[in-house]
């Protein structure tokens, strides 16, 4: 907790998992449509692959007692009955017992051939043996791991086809403000356009959750409530978006402490410092500032953590980079702050200039292609200094 009695990110987040249990449950997905989803068990292999043997190599297979005493004469050898084509992977007659690589063999046109450089042949040679891709009851998976595409394709290498995988949660966000417009709609003034719902959908989905987008509530107490009755009885997750802070119109903030159990109000880290956590009905609910940097941040460190927490997964390691800084982060003071930043790679490494100073449009921080927090009452950081920063695209 800061001096000022703030809770940090880190504390708000204990607070909040030392009082909510996820009520995560299971289903079986089909291995073509598992991508991403979190495997619920140990998956393992229900074959042997391969079936007995196959080889290791194109080549042409042959019998190693008729090389004990050296290198034959080949050139009279008929394909199928001294000699089978044994391509990789695949099966070959069992009369055959090892494969020559293709490189040491000249066909002629006899159909027999020479074969080049050291003949040396033994039992077994270039041969892979039965189960040496995968075997009967080999884990393939742990339960835990989210699902990458050559993980799919170890669970059909084992002859899976189904997956039991964790449920997802179903998150709802509700986007609040009497002057926001739909996308697509021209802004007029006193107006502004709804981007976060685009962003928090798409974020989202890249956690691992159901997004349930609801349509723009106005600035109305009895609205946000009819919003929030609706979220909580079908979302496990809730996220409003907006009215966090002490504006004339941020009504958020107290119609959850109203309904539920607030657990904080502000958080030591900016942007997005007038966030909020509270639990209704046993459900996570999370109020989201407005203003697309904070929002970005807080459905970052937030929302990914509360998603991840109920599919019972940890933080994927992002790329991290050492870059030099270009110009000067500033004094951050006892927060932890998000700095964006604009990332290329040199002959010598990377640079970092920092994105959306003041003065500088919200779109050039919010599309940055890095990323860097500040640790509280470290101090500025200087220009020329090392930083290790997260890469985001």
């Amino acid at each position: 907790m800061t001096d000022g009695g703030i809770l940090t990110r880190q504390e708000a987040l204990d607070a909040l998992f030392a009082r909510w249990t996820p009520r995560a449950g299971t289903e079986t997905a089909a291995v073509a449509d598992a991508l991403g989803r979190v495997a619920a068990v140990d998956a393992r292999a229900v074959h042997d692959l391969p079936v007995v043997r196959a080889s290791a190599m194109d080549g042409v297979g042959v019998s190693s007692a008729r090389f004990f005493g050296g290198a034959p004469d080949t050139s009279s050898w008929r394909e199928g009955e001294d000699y089978v084509r044994a391509d990789t992977g695949d099966d070959f007659d069992d009369r055959f017992d090892a494969v020559v690589r293709i490189e040491s063999v000249t066909f002629l046109d006899g159909g027999g051939f020479k074969l080049d450089g050291d003949a040396r042949v033994t039992a077994g040679m270039n041969v892979r043996p039965r189960g040496s891709a995968v075997r009967r009851g080999d884990t393939l998976v742990r339960a835990g791991t989210r699902l990458r595409p050559f993980d799919l394709a170890a669970l059909v290498m084992g002859g899976v086809t189904e997956v039991e995988v964790r449920a997802r949660p179903t998150v709802a966000f509700i986007p609040t403000g009497s002057e926001l417009v739909a996308p697509g709609a021209a802004p007029k003034r006193g107006r502004n356009i709804d981007c976060n719902s685009i962003m928090a959908e798409k974020m989202l989905e890249e956690f691992g959750a159901v997004p349930y987008m609801f349509p723009i509530s106005r600035d109305d107490p009895a609205d946000l409530r009819a919003a929030i009755d609706k979220a909580a009885a079908a979302a496990d997750i809730i996220i409003v978006n907006a009215g966090s802070s002490k504006g004339g119109e941020d009504y958020n903030t107290a119609a959850l402490r109203e309904r539920g159990e607030l657990i904080n109000h502000y958080v030591a880290a900016a942007p997005g410092r007038p966030m909020s956590i509270a639990l209704l009905d046993g459900k996570p609910v999370i109020n989201v500032p407005g203003p697309p940097m904070a929002a970005y941040f807080v459905m970052d460190w937030c929302v990914g953590a509360v998603v991840r927490r109920f599919l019972g997964v940890e933080q994927p390691a992002g790329k991290r980079v050492t870059a030099t800084l270009t110009a000067e982060l500033g004094d951050s003071g006892k927060m932890e702050v998000l700095r964006k930043l604009r990332v290329v790679k040199t002959a010598g490494g990377y640079e970092a200039t920092p994105a959306g100073r003041r003065g500088a449009p919200v779109c050039e921080a919010l599309t940055a292609n890095g990323q860097y927090v500040t640790a509280p009452g470290a101090g500025p950081v200087l220009a020329g200094a090392e930083i290790e920063i997260e890469l985001l695209r």
